[in-house]
C-alpha cells in the first residue's frame, strides 16, 4: 500500500491534496459550465471544451483547429484575458457581451506549480451562463432592486447633507438586461469617464433621462448639483437630451413652434 494515501484515497500531505482538488475543479467546470479554454502566456489559445465549441460559428470560424493558435483578443472581442496574464488577477464573475452574445464568465490565471505569487503561465476562461437575462433573471432582479433601495438611502442621505439638488438615478436603476441594454450601459459607463459633451437620442419614455442621471452620478462630478433646463428653439434634437460636462445642465430640446 502506497504510504502516501490514505485506504479511503486521499492524499496524507497538503500538495496532495491541493492537486487532486485542482484536479477535481477543473473536471467539475467543465463538465458542468457552457465552455471552457485556455491560452498560454503570450495570450495565443491553446485548448477548447467540447462545451464552447457551439460559440465558435458565431465568432466566425466553423472548426477548432480554426480557431487554436489565435491571439484571444483578436478572435474574442471585448475580452479581458489579457489583462489576467498581465496582472495576474482572477475575474471571478464578469459580464462579457461580444457577437456571439451575453455570458456570465470567469477568469483566473494558472501559475507554475508552487508558485502562489507571480509566475503567470497562463489562464483559463470559463463560460458559466449564456443568457443570463433568462436564467439569472430571478438573481438580477431581487440584486437590483436592492441596489436600488441602497442607492436611493444613499441619494438621500447625501442630498439631506448637503442641500443640493443630486442626480435621481444610477446605473442600477437601469434594470434591463437584454444585450442591447448591457451595450447601452456599457457605453454610457464609459461616457461617464469623459468630460466630453453628451447627446442621448430615443423615443419618448425609453430612459435617456435617466441614463442622464447615472452618467453624472457615475462621473468625476457625481457631487457636483444636477440642473435640468427645458429650451425651445430651432436646430434642437427633437426627442433628444443633451448635458454638457462644465455646467451639468440637462437640456431638453423640443422643435420650435412655427
Amino acid at each position: 500500500m502506497n504510504e502516501d494515501i490514505q485506504p479511503d484515497g486521499l492524499p496524507l500531505d497538503a500538495q496532495g491534496i491541493l492537486a487532486l482538488a485542482a484536479r477535481s475543479m477543473f473536471h467539475l467546470f467543465s463538465s458542468i459550465s457552457q465552455g471552457m479554454f485556455l491560452v498560454d502566456r503570450s495570450g495565443r489559445i491553446v485548448w477548447v471544451n467540447d462545451g464552447y465549441k457551439r460559440f465558435l460559428p458565431a465568432l466566425g470560424f466553423s472548426s477548432v483547429d480554426q480557431f487554436v493558435g489565435h491571439l484571444v483578443d483578436e478572435v474574442i472581442p471585448n475580452t479581458q484575458m489579457r489583462r489576467v496574464l498581465e496582472t495576474g488577477e482572477a475575474y471571478l464573475i464578469d459580464l462579457l457581451t461580444n457577437r456571439a452574445g451575453t455570458f456570465v464568465v470567469s477568469r483566473i490565471p494558472l501559475r507554475r506549480e508552487g508558485a502562489s505569487d507571480g509566475d503567470v503561465i497562463g489562464a483559463i476562461g470559463i463560460v458559466l451562463f449564456d443568457h443570463p437575462e433568462t436564467t439569472l433573471q430571478p438573481l438580477i432582479s431581487k440584486f437590483a432592486l436592492l441596489h436600488r433601495d441602497l442607492d436611493d438611502a444613499r441619494r438621500e442621505l447625501a442630498s439631506q447633507a448637503s442641500g443640493r439638488r443630486q442626480s435621481k438615478y444610477t446605473f442600477a436603476s437601469f434594470v434591463g438586461t437584454s444585450p442591447a441594454a448591457v451595450e447601452v450601459k456599457r457605453q454610457a459607463r464609459r461616457a461617464a469617464q469623459t468630460s466630453s459633451p453628451v447627446l442621448l437620442l430615443g423615443e419618448t419614455g425609453t430612459g435617456k433621462e435617466l441614463l442622464a442621471h447615472a452618467i453624472h452620478a457615475a462621473s468625476a462630478r457625481a457631487r457636483a448639483i444636477y440642473q435640468r433646463q427645458h429650451c425651445r428653439r430651432a436646430g434642437c434634437f427633437a426627442g433628444g437630451r443633451v448635458f454638457w460636462r462644465g455646467a451639468w445642465r440637462l437640456h431638453r430640446c423640443r422643435p420650435a413652434r412655427p
